[in-house]
């Protein structure tokens, strides 16, 4: 049987900006291997396979090019878009996702997609020589958040410049590293994500690293809601408004393309 599948857009209004992501929805079983090399062969940042068990019992998996994630922002705003914007949920409802993160909750607001995420709580760390070998601008403070560094950098011009030194920051823990600094303009921050290690360079907008970026500018703004841009080569615009121990991630998505795989 023929699955359906999808290119979108995410976390812009704008085709070819924001996050690129393969949908692809499974109309049978198919082992890990198999979505591990359509993922390689598709060779998106983000492939997300989603299986419909029941009404509003989605099952949603996310796979890089090199290996499965647990936890993908812009695959899900890719996915809840996909599962409204072709009719297979009502735009009144809430969207459930069963995912290797737990219970994942959608929302639709007009044109924007609600996603609820649980907050990556950040703590102060040093600014250690291995640190400092990741970039080549000073940097201003350190954070370890959960699974991954965060380092402030002074201005939006150094992220902007930055060259990451990739095999440093694959000689660190975590799946990656965040640089960030105070915005400009109507932004309140902005960042950029490197991880090598799970195949991606550089993402391009990356809903799991503001789950922790929230929690940063939290402490340093005094602030609960944000406007924040991903500075990379595509950019992209997120807004965040966190809620207890909850984060929400608010933004749109474009469909490029649909299809069939025939296999």
């Amino acid at each position: 049987m023929n699955s359906q599948f999808y290119f979108i857009n995410a976390f812009t209004k704008e085709e070819f900006k924001g996050n690129p992501a393969a949908i692809v929805f499974l109309r049978e079983k198919r082992s890990e291997e198999w979505m591990k090399s359509l993922a390689k062969e598709l060779n998106q940042p983000i492939t997300a396979f989603i299986s419909i068990k029941a009404e509003n019992n989605n099952q949603l998996r996310w796979f890089t090019p090199a290996k499965e994630i647990d936890l993908c922002g812009h695959g899900t705003l890719g996915a809840a878009h996909i599962l409204w914007s072709e009719g297979f949920a009502s735009s009144e409802s809430t969207i459930n996702f069963y995912t290797q993160s737990g219970l994942l909750q959608t929302e639709l607001s007009e044109q924007q997609i609600i996603l609820k995420f649980k907050i990556k709580e950040s703590t102060q760390t040093e600014v250690t020589d291995k640190l400092k070998r990741v970039i080549d601008f000073p940097i201003k403070g350190a954070a370890w958040a959960e699974d991954r560094y965060i380092l402030e950098l002074e201005n939006q011009d150094m992220i902007h410049k930055v060259t990451p030194n990739l095999e440093a920051i694959r000689e660190l823990e975590g799946s990656g590293i965040i640089i960030t600094s105070r915005g400009s303009d109507k932004y309140d921050f902005v960042s950029r994500y490197f991880a090598p290690k799970i195949g991606i360079n550089e993402d391009y907008v990356t809903g799991s690293a503001h789950c922790a970026l929230a929690s940063y500018w939290s402490d340093l703004l005094n602030k609960k809601e944000f406007t924040a841009y991903q500075d990379s080569e595509r950019g992209g615009e997120i807004k965040l408004k966190i809620k207890g121990e909850q984060i929400e991630l608010i933004g749109e998505c474009v469909t490029l393309l649909k299809g069939h795989l025939y296999y």
